[in-house]
């Protein structure tokens, strides 16, 4: 059994954890190498205290899951609206290439179509290098510090993009961002799966990733009013663009790194009472446990088939996402609108797929052995709008079919 005791001598207050199993004494805030060796031996009589204590706090609730209830709405209030902007960010800083496109930035720099196409798939060939890398430093390290820093990074290399003078410059910028970008979402994921139980997950992750889609709604009226900002102190309007997108995206680094947490279990907006139960609610549905990153245990996940199949699926939804956010200005102007009206008409589409996203996603949460039907269906539903696309002919046909 442990006991701490306090012990005061010259003045000096001393915490000691003894254990009576191997008769041996630590100052609890001075381990010594061989103590170290020797305190993981008993690691596991430590853990049953916890765990005694837990249920001393959970017992104080009269109802177990009115309290997690409340505990997941004060979660909510605390990360969610946070973990939106951050993506909104994140997906208006590597998207917004597009608009920048339709304000002139190819002829600006002398881009040949080669080298359009080139600047904007650097983006993902960094992304994909780095983005397995970028989350096992997360969880080898401070999730807080790593996510805060990689945005900082991210912004920084947005407002350098405004000033990008050639080809060159402007690809350096993109390879960059693409490898700075690379770990945030997997990472913000990661976080809120310690935060929710598996049955919470689904509504609150298509809440997050309608972010994707708001930043549609949001890009386009930003790209029409950077659009007069044409020629303002000697800078052109997709120069605009960027130092509007970046300068909020560092500013929103530096508030992450105060407000992210490194686990549920430290943040000072729950008691030590709802943490308890929120230990026991949210690791009693799951069944995998907290284990140290190897190389072994990634080439175990790589190699499961339920990796392998999600990985295949969430390739062809990303394909299209990404080419429907990045091209959709051009696939507007396409049709003869003019440069303002075409950044307008990317914003509706757009505002379906958010309403479309969070439906989605309560559907998935409320009937949960009906998930791969669910998706089906919006898969059947997406490749019938690009059905459209192809044989719809009009100058409103086209932008009609974008909404599916």
């Amino acid at each position: 059994m442990l006991e701490k005791i306090n012990l005061t001598e010259s003045n000096k207050s001393l915490d000691l954890i003894h254990t009576a199993s191997t008769s041996k004494t630590f100052v609890a805030n001075d381990f010594s190498k061989e103590d170290y060796h020797d305190f993981l031996d008993i690691a596991q009589e430590i853990q049953e205290k916890y765990s005694f204590n837990d249920h001393e706090l959970i017992a104080t609730f009269p109802d177990k899951e009115a309290a997690m209830k409340a505990i997941t709405r004060t979660i909510d209030l605390h990360i969610m609206p946070l973990f939106c902007v951050f993506y909104f960010m994140d997906f208006l800083d590597r998207a917004n290439i597009g608009s920048a496109t339709l304000g002139g930035i190819h002829s600006d720099l002398h881009l040949t179509p080669a080298q359009l196409s080139g600047v904007i798939s650097a983006f993902y060939i960094t992304y994909i290098m780095f983005e397995v890398p970028s989350n096992i430093i997360l969880k080898r390290t401070n999730p807080r510090t790593w996510l805060s820093f990689i945005m900082l990074v991210w912004g920084v290399i947005t407002l350098c993009m405004a000033f990008s003078s050639n080809f060159q410059s402007l690809l350096v910028c993109r390879l960059l961002l693409g490898a700075a970008e690379s770990g945030y979402v997997p990472g913000i994921l990661y976080m809120m799966s310690q935060a929710y139980r598996p049955g919470e997950f689904g509504v609150r992750v298509a809440i997050l990733f309608s972010m994707a889609t708001i930043s549609g709604i949001v890009s386009g009226p930003i790209a029409y009013g950077t659009a007069f900002l044409e020629g303002v102190r000697g800078l052109h309007g997709w120069q605009y663009l960027f130092i509007i997108e970046g300068v909020p995206t560092i500013c929103l680094s530096i508030i992450s790194y105060f407000y992210l947490f490194e686990n549920i279990n430290t943040v000072t907006w729950l008691t030590p009472a709802q943490k308890a139960l929120h230990r026991e609610c949210v690791h009693a549905q799951r069944d995998s446990h907290h284990t140290r990153m190897s190389f072994r245990t990634l080439i175990k996940a790589a190699i499961d088939w339920k990796t392998c199949l999600f990985s295949v699926v969430l390739f062809m939804n990303v394909v299209n996402l990404v080419s429907y956010q990045v091209f959709l200005p051009t696939i507007i102007d396409g049709f003869g609108f003019t440069v303002l009206t075409t950044q307008l008409l990317t914003a509706p589409p757009s505002l379906v797929a958010t309403l479309a996203v969070i439906a989605g996603g309560l559907m998935i949460d409320k009937y949960q052995n009906k998930r791969g039907m669910i998706m089906s269906i919006g898969f059947l539903i997406a490749s019938f709008g690009y059905m459209l696309l192809l044989f719809v002919q009009g100058r409103w046909g086209m932008p009609f079919s974008l909404f599916y």
